[in-house]
């Protein structure tokens, strides 16, 4: 992570990433304006964004609703937003809101809009659907350098260790393995790594069946399953609270992902997703 240049000591990280995120999400306008016309479906497209947002945003709070912990949540955060008379106060509060933010909870929210919530949102799932492996690839890097969603310990060839003062080593140190937070990490799978390399990969399956002419439905619904099956496994790896000792809620919203795909595939047809119908 960012934070490495400095041991932890400034926060690299804070400064980048949003700009990191700006760009990726151009990217991604840029490769959704090549599949579609947005000035003629600019309020389709800013409803299904809204939507999105929405459920990348509340889609972290199920974690907190089934461990019992709303309550004390909306407390702690009504207490943290009366202590900003700052914007310095103000930017890390916007900070740790957008760290609960859900990739995954946005794509299936998304998906659900796009397919069966938004009248006429259906003919655009291909322009949108298709560029979102290189999102989340770069997403995911970006996850890499503020050093959130990092996995389990782990000893082998590809561990690594977060800087002092990084979420690793505060979690490290609460759960009483290191002694202190201002401290190295202990070594742990780098899950984000792990998703960027198969979001890529995924990615170039895409322009892949894209250059063979598939079928859009099936390209679509490709990356969906894709994304559900390869997010659900590397999962595993990650250090996150299981809902009744079974799996993890990403892992419940990844599940749901994947047969939103299959669903793509066998059961709509390509002029359906596709706004040109080709």
């Amino acid at each position: 992570m960012l934070n490495w240049l400095s041991s932890g000591v400034i926060d690299f990280a804070g400064y980048v990433s949003p700009f990191l995120f700006l760009i990726d999400v151009l990217i991604w306008f840029l490769l959704v304006r090549k599949g579609t016309n947005i000035k003629k479906n600019r309020k389709i497209l800013i409803k299904t964004g809204i939507f999105s947002l929405l459920g990348a945003a509340i889609s972290p709070l199920l974690i907190i609703i089934i461990s019992g912990n709303l309550f004390p949540f909306l407390s702690s955060s009504w207490k943290t937003i009366q202590k900003i008379n700052s914007f310095a106060m103000f930017r890390s509060v916007m900070l740790v809101m957008f760290k609960g933010f859900s990739i995954t909870g946005g794509i299936l929210i998304l998906a659900i809009v796009l397919l069966f919530v938004l009248k006429d949102a259906k003919k655009l799932t291909f322009a949108i659907i298709s560029p979102f492996p290189l999102f989340a690839a770069l997403a995911r890097i970006n996850c890499f350098l503020k050093g959130c969603c990092f996995g389990k310990l782990y000893n082998g060839i590809f561990a690594v260790k977060y800087p002092p003062a990084s979420l690793a080593s505060r979690q490290h140190y609460a759960q009483s393995m290191i002694p202190s937070r201002y401290v190295e990490s202990l070594p742990v799978h780098p899950t984000q790594l792990y998703i960027v390399f198969s979001m890529f990969m995924l990615y170039i399956l895409v322009v892949i069946m894209n250059k063979l002419k598939i079928k859009k439905n099936i390209t679509a619904g490709t990356v969906l399953s894709g994304y559900g099956s390869l997010n659900f496994f590397i999962e595993c790896s990650r250090e996150e609270p299981q809902v009744f000792n079974l799996m993890t809620v990403g892992q419940i919203m990844e599940i749901i992902i994947f047969f939103l795909g299959l669903y793509l595939i066998f059961k709509t047809k390509e002029e359906e997703i596709s706004e040109n119908g080709n």
